[in-house]
């Protein structure tokens, strides 16, 4: 039997919080973002694997507006970027971690896949689409959202 695990039952597993007041909800945690790289150049798959090539990415770097600002921005062109995130989550039992865009990313134009991971650590990346408006996003803003579903 699967079902949603509570938030206050998932909290243990969850490092780099930047402050658990404002993420946790009743069975979700919000995910910040800690990086953002452009993808510049397709991939390739095959079905052995001894073919498989990432695609080619540059990490950007966020931009203070003003020297006093402790956190920057990163000014995100229409396009299709990567993004990692600050929290880390190693469950200690079978779980599965379902991370969804944030209604505030959909509503400022942009979005990602949901992607479902067995942990969320700094080799998970989501892809994010920006739409053709564009999207300012600051460092640690919360972007997506992790529900987390039991296994037994």
């Amino acid at each position: 039997m699967t079902g949603f695990v509570p938030s206050t039952e998932f909290v243990a597993f969850v490092q780099g919080l930047i402050s658990a007041k404002k993420q946790l909800g009743s069975f979700s945690l919000d995910l910040t973002v800690s990086s953002v790289s452009m993808v510049r150049s397709g991939g390739s798959l095959d079905f052995g694997g001894s073919e498989y090539r990432q695609a080619a990415k540059e990490l950007l770097h966020p931009v203070k507006n003003t020297r006093e600002e402790p956190y920057g921005w990163w000014k995100l062109e229409p396009g299709t970027y990567l993004i990692r995130f600050n929290e880390k989550i190693h469950p200690s039992n079978p779980m599965l971690i379902m991370i969804l865009p944030h209604d505030r990313l959909l509503a400022a134009g942009a979005s990602h896949s949901p992607t479902v991971v067995e942990r969320l650590d700094e080799q998970v990346t989501v892809l994010l689409h920006v739409g053709s408006g564009g999207l300012a996003v600051k460092e640690n803003a919360r972007i997506s959202r992790a529900v987390i579903s039991s296994l037994h």
